[in-house]
């Protein structure tokens, strides 16, 4: 980004003046990059001009190169470019994406195994045979200084422990790291460093491209610890070597992964099979991950369109009982409207027949206490009349949704936990309504 920059300000003197105005140490690398671009003769004079689309020619030109230079597929290095980050959980952005993205097929390598063998052996060329440790490899070399330290003290303590014992004073185990020093001297040849972690490391991790590979060199079943040897000081160099490469995804037919002394052929005669099998690995293990990534976004995004499938069937099924619990719920309301008005009706009616009944009455209520009680009852009928409260206009709500708790299905609802306290009374239980029954529903409002 900075060249291009600065290839603009040589080409753009409008620009060249902002960008050195807007600050000094700008300016200072203006004219540094200046120089570069005119030594590699992509302009001829750093204060020359040319046309706006001579300027897009050079910049599509170096961006051509850039992205040849990114798509490059080299040796344990995937083929799929990530820029930027993923976050997780993804957003709803990405699922949408995932979704509606039309998938390529899985990545196909033209190169065999046969083939890739072939071009790896090449690449390597000649690995010399084991050499003595005089100058080994820097971590070879710190384990041997910090053997030589413990042999030391080893050595002048009045009671010698198991614990202080040197790792790798044993003829074993100066042939186990002879082959080691071979093996990573000649994977750092090739650019491809190795790591060891501890004071008596069992695993070797070699960076092959972008990706680890890590082996192991010792007898079979051995175990390795950090606080004690794993070898007595005499125990002799003919003992078995194996050398393993551990491998968790698919096997893949004729990846060799193992290594061994044999009668007539010790495992250093192998090494530069070795280092091969340990490249072809490396690269073996970045097509399968290639491979198993491709098939998580296909597996992935059938489970993503899955799920909203079954999302939407169940908002549909969510809608459909919410209709008809509000169609029921309209139902028994406009019963219960029926019902009422025949009872403010037959409060009307009882209210005439009382007051015509104390007209006639031998004794008389006080007209005060009589048209009291009638003012009262009258205001009762006009209270549950629902034509003239026009009751029969409101909305019905859905009483299911304003509360989610009822709404869940019974599978989903938590266990009764034990309690305590005193449990609250029952509400009343409203009795079904029937229709010889209608004053039924008005005792319980």
């Amino acid at each position: 980004m900075e060249s291009m920059f600065s290839l603009r300000a040589c080409l753009d003197p409008e620009f060249a003046e902002k960008l050195i105005n807007a600050d000094p140490v700008q300016r200072k690398k203006h004219y540094k990059k200046a120089a570069q671009l005119v030594e590699r003769k992509v302009i001829s004079d750093p204060n020359g001009v040319v046309s706006p689309e001579k300027l897009a020619e050079i910049e599509a030109d170096i961006a051509e190169v850039n992205a040849r230079d990114i798509t490059t597929a080299e040796i344990g290095m995937g083929e799929t470019v990530t820029l930027g980050r993923s976050e997780w959980p993804p957003r709803q952005e990405e699922i949408d994406a995932l979704m509606a993205e039309e998938l390529p097929p899985p990545p196909a390598f033209q190169e065999s195994l046969a083939d890739l063998t072939t071009r790896v052996a090449t690449l390597v060329g000649k690995v010399p045979p084991p050499r003595p440790l005089k100058q080994p490899h820097r971590a070879i070399a710190r384990l041997l200084e910090a053997d030589a330290a413990r042999l030391q003290a080893w050595r002048t303590a009045a009671y010698p422990s198991v614990l202080d014992q040197p790792y790798f004073i044993s003829p074993y185990e100066q042939r186990r790291l002879r082959i080691l020093n071979g093996i990573i001297l000649t994977m750092a040849r090739l650019g491809m460093p190795s790591s060891l972690q501890g004071k008596n490391p069992a695993d070797i991790v070699v960076q092959v491209g972008a990706t680890r590979v890590t082996f192991r060199l010792d007898h079979p079943g051995a175990q390795r610890e950090s606080w004690r040897p794993t070898s007595e000081p005499r125990r002799p160099a003919s003992d078995a070597l194996h050398l393993t490469i551990p491998w968790e995804t698919h096997a893949v037919d004729g990846l060799r992964l193992a290594w061994e002394d044999a009668p007539d052929a010790p495992i250093e005669q192998s090494l530069r099979d070795i280092v091969i099998g340990l490249i072809v690995a490396g690269e073996m293990q970045v097509r399968l991950c290639e491979l198993q990534h491709h098939a998580w976004r296909v597996k992935h995004k059938a489970d993503l369109i899955e799920k909203a499938r079954k999302e939407k069937e169940e908002a549909q099924r969510r809608e459909r009982e919410r209709c008809r619990r509000l169609e029921q719920a309209r139902i028994e309301r406009l019963l219960e409207e029926a019902m009422t008005l025949r009872l403010a009706d037959d409060l009307r009616a009882y209210v005439e027949a009382v007051t015509n009944a104390n007209s006639v009455s031998p004794e008389p209520l006080p007209s005060p206490q009589m048209e009291a009680w009638a003012t009262w009852a009258l205001a009762q009928a006009e209270r549950i009349d629902p034509v003239r409260s026009r009751a029969f206009l409101k909305t019905v709500e859905d009483e299911a949704a304003e509360d989610p708790g009822e709404a869940e299905p019974p599978a989903m609802k938590s266990p009764a936990i034990p309690s305590a306290r005193v449990a609250a009374p029952d509400p009343p239980v409203k009795p079904p309504w029937h229709p010889g029954l209608w004053y039924t529903r008005l005792s319980h409002r």
